[in-house]
């Protein structure tokens, strides 16, 4: 059975306590996935995911709504596409990448991405900001406890580890 967790690396501790992994999966399979994200979780495409990785998830519509009891905190983001002309505009003005610039989330005072099919993983608070471009920041919200255990080793190593 494949691991979503294939492409977790060492490098992807950014901070200590924070795990960020862009590209999680293939950029088609994140697109179909992405295409279909509000037909149902028992859409084919989202059963494929769900027995080709055997993990427990949710989709959430928003950041706003990630279950804080499930610790570590771990969601796949489903960035929107904003293309309004005065979200350009804003962007334009102010020099900012419109997929990169904006902080959605700070975790103990580091900014995050909130970048396409980028997976987040933390032991600490998350610190949301509002984005008044999009009307929902969806994410997936995965249970590590039904990770394989190679993963969640691997998980609580880099954990483990003090970036200072």
């Amino acid at each position: 059975m494949p691991s979503f967790f294939t492409k977790l690396q060492t490098k992807h501790l950014i901070h200590t306590g924070v795990i960020f992994v862009p590209e999680i999966i293939d950029r088609e399979e994140y697109n179909r996935l992405y295409e279909h994200q509000w037909t149902g979780m028992d859409e084919a495409y989202w059963l494929d995911f769900k027995h080709k990785y055997n993990l427990k998830f949710k989709l959430l519509e928003n950041l706003e709504d990630i279950d804080y009891t499930i610790n570590p905190v771990c969601v796949w983001f489903f960035r929107e596409r904003p293309d309004t002309a005065e979200y350009k505009k804003y962007c334009k003005e102010k020099n900012l990448d419109p997929y990169k610039d904006f902080i959605d989330i700070k975790i103990a005072g580091n900014n995050i991405g909130y970048l396409t099919n980028t997976l987040l993983i933390t032991n600490k608070k998350l610190e949301l900001f509002d984005n008044e471009f999009v009307i929902r920041r969806p994410c997936v919200q995965i249970d590590l406890r039904s990770a394989n255990i190679t993963a969640r080793k691997k998980i609580k190593t880099l954990f483990a580890r003090d970036l200072g």
